[in-house]
């Protein structure tokens, strides 16, 4: 098939406006020249941002060519120079994260929020076989011609398009690109996927699949953004307002909040699914890239995973005093309050330790036994101030409890739990 120099029938202009102004993110590679040769001869108004990540000894190359074809065609041209120490990982997803950080960043310089992309048929094809083989299908299969990435709209007219039609395009069309050589090596993934592993499948099956699977997850769509607007709200989600036959996609949702959606497997919702219906009040699982998912009674959240908030502080004498956990008063609520005497300084206040006990009016108790009989979340647990005497004797758990030397005595020093640590 030819195109015209215009490459009419290629780009999905239903998407696009000439009335606005669009960043393009542009590699140098025959997918982003050939739509950035079709936006300009089309008259949409451009800016062309490059990310130059110094990876290949040849990188130079690429932002030489997108640099000439800008200043041919007068068009402002801007490039973000990186550095290989800073790709220390997985460098896909180090990688994208800062070419997008980069396009909101002169989006807002330029008071543009909607970046046009090249991704192509191949590039669709590819990453449901990737979904597949990873497990990862509970999303969007494929990819999607709208999405939204850090207040950014992005745009990708070219999904119906082949690879071998750009190459077409651009060769018709005299329009220069520079080939990386790194997409041959298919010792990555996507590489083995798109030379080797595509032969393997039926392109119309795939699509076919591909369809029925997105036209269902989207019915559910409206469904999730009212949950997500329920969790956004509370900042979590209580299991009895989820219909059972969703839960799956609501941990997803709830997952994609937070964890880049590459890195949320079927497995792991499955996990986290089979802990949900557990008994015990709390639970607490470890997710990729810092985060944890966790289960208290009957609230669910995915939550940044906490640092060591231990603490202890030695007060020899009585001042007020506000720390990061409790508030050090001279008023408060009786169950909050403790008679100290002189002899007991110094008090230290400090977090839970594991073996913790009280001696009370219903004989010595396990700390950890009371926060289970108070229905006290885990993530409290760790944080909640515990006092001891200067013989090391714990003498008030604030709302808790009290030893039971203390408990007929008219307080005179109050130790109160900050409400925003619940």
């Amino acid at each position: 098939m030819c195109y015209n120099v215009m490459g009419d029938g290629m780009l999905n202009e239903s998407l696009l406006d000439k009335k606005k102004r669009y960043l393009v993110g542009v590699s140098g590679g025959v997918d982003s020249m050939a739509l950035l040769d079709m936006l300009v001869k089309k008259g949409y108004q451009v800016r062309v941002v490059h990310y130059n990540y110094h990876l290949r000894n040849d990188s130079d190359l690429d932002e030489k060519l997108v640099f000439s074809y800008c200043q041919n065609h007068q068009i402002p041209f801007y490039v973000k120079q990186g550095c290989v120490d800073e790709y220390q990982g997985n460098f896909e997803k180090i990688a994208r994260e800062k070419r997008y950080a980069f396009y909101h960043e002169i989006g807002i310089q330029e008071g543009i929020n909607e970046v046009i992309l090249g991704h192509h048929l191949n590039d669709y094809l590819e990453n449901i076989i990737m979904q597949i083989k990873q497990n990862k299908t509970k999303g969007y299969l494929g990819i999607q011609e709208v999405s939204y990435v850090q207040e950014m709209t992005i745009l990708r007219p070219l999904l119906k398009v082949k690879k071998e039609e750009l190459y077409r395009y651009c060769q018709e069309n005299q329009v220069e690109y520079h080939e990386d050589y790194t997409n041959y090596d298919t010792s990555y993934l996507r590489n083995y996927i798109r030379h080797i592993d595509l032969k393997n499948y039926d392109e119309k099956e795939l699509l076919a699949y591909a369809k029925k699977h997105n036209e269902s997850y989207l019915k559910k769509q409206e469904y999730l953004k009212q949950m997500m607007e329920v969790y956004k709200q509370q900042h979590f989600l209580n299991l009895n307002q989820i219909k059972q036959d969703t839960l799956e996609d609501v941990l997803y949702e709830m997952l994609k909040k937070e964890i880049y959606p590459p890195y949320i497997s079927q497995s792991l919702i499955q996990e986290i699914k089979k802990q949900t219906q557990s008994t015990k009040p709390n639970i607490e699982i470890t997710l990729p890239v810092n985060f944890v998912f966790t289960k208290i009674y009957n609230n669910i959240a995915v939550r940044k995973k906490e640092s060591d908030d231990t603490y202890s502080i030695k007060y020899k004498s009585f001042y007020k005093d506000q720390q990061k956990y409790f508030l050090l008063s001279d008023t408060g609520h009786i169950h909050d309050g403790i008679y100290l005497r002189k002899e007991d300084f110094p008090i230290t206040i400090r977090s839970f330790q594991n073996g913790d006990k009280i001696i009370t009016s219903g004989g010595t108790k396990k700390v950890s036994r009371l926060f289970i009989d108070q229905k006290i979340p885990k993530e409290d647990r760790k944080v909640w101030p515990i006092v001891e005497n200067s013989q090391g004797e714990i003498i008030l758990i604030p709302h808790i409890a009290k030893n039971i030397k203390y408990l007929y005595t008219k307080p005179n020093v109050f130790v109160i739990k900050y409400d925003t640590c619940k």
